[in-house]
C-alpha cells in the first residue's frame, strides 16, 4: 500500500538510547523583530541575542547551498500563548481562544518551547524540496538538507520536510538519515515515506557535523 503524503514538520520520537522522547524542551523567545514566522515541527537556529529576561532568541533554520547545511539547534515542539510569561509568571488581561492554530506569528514577540537535546531522533517526511520523492533503504546512513516550507496558518502545522535532494556523505549537512519510522502504515521505500532522522549539525556541538556513510 502506497504511502500518504503529510507534511507536518519535523516530530521527536525518542533519544539515541531508544528511551521515548517525553517532551522535554526548553523556552526560547521570537523577536518582534523578526519577519518569519515559527510552526510546531519547525527547525530553529539561534539567533544574536536574546530578550529582556535574558531568554535566547531562536529564528527559523535555513536551508544549506550547494549540497551544505547551516548548523540548527532544534525542533519547535511548542507554543506558549502571548497572554502567558513563563518567566515572570505573570498573565495579561483577556481570554484566551483555545480553538485557535497555535503557532508564532512573523513580527511577535513570543515564547516557545525548542527540543534542543543534541541525541533527539526525529521523524520526518522525505522529499525532494517539498516535492515527491521515491526513497530507498540506500538512503539510511547519508545527510541530507531541510526544506522550509511554509506552515499553514489556519491549521498551526508545520510544512517543513527532509529534503533528499542533497542527500550526501557531506558533515554539514544538518539532519543524519538513521532509518525509516516503523510505524504501521509506513513503507519503507518509494513516495512520502516518514524516516527517522538525527540532527548531525547541532549548534551545541560545534555546528560541524559527521560525515554521513
Amino acid at each position: 500500500m502506497a504511502n500518504v503524503s503529510r507534511i507536518n514538520g519535523f516530530n521527536p520520537v525518542k533519544h539515541v538510547n531508544g528511551s521515548p522522547y517525553n517532551g522535554q524542551a526548553n523556552v526560547y523567545a521570537h523577536s518582534s523583530s523578526d519577519s518569519t514566522a515559527l510552526f510546531v515541527g519547525d527547525v530553529v537556529k539561534l539567533a544574536a541575542d536574546g530578550n529582556a529576561q535574558g531568554i535566547q532568541y531562536v529564528t527559523a533554520a535555513t536551508a544549506g547551498t550547494a549540497g551544505t547545511g547551516a548548523a540548527a539547534v532544534g525542533v519547535v515542539v511548542g507554543v506558549i500563548n502571548t497572554k502567558l510569561d513563563p518567566i515572570t509568571g505573570k498573565m495579561t488581561n483577556g481570554s484566551i481562544a483555545l480553538d485557535t492554530p497555535q503557532y508564532v506569528p512573523a513580527s511577535v514577540e513570543q515564547y516557545l518551547l525548542v527540543a534542543d537535546a543534541t541525541d533527539v531522533i526525529y521523524e520526518v517526511e522525505a522529499t525532494t524540496a517539498g516535492a515527491s520523492y521515491s526513497f530507498a533503504v540506500a538512503d539510511i546512513g547519508l545527510n541530507a538538507n531541510l526544506y522550509a516550507g511554509a506552515g499553514s496558518t489556519a491549521t498551526g502545522n508545520s510544512a517543513y520536510s527532509l529534503d533528499c535532494a542533497d542527500k550526501a556523505t557531506t558533515a554539514t549537512l544538518p539532519f543524519k538519515i538513521v532509518g525509516t519510522s516503523q510505524k504501521v502504515g509506513n513503507e519503507p521505500t518509494g513516495a512520502a515515506t516518514k524516516v527517522l532522522v538525527q540532527l548531525n549539525n547541532s549548534q551545541f556541538k560545534g555546528g560541524t557535523g559527521t560525515v554521513g556513510v
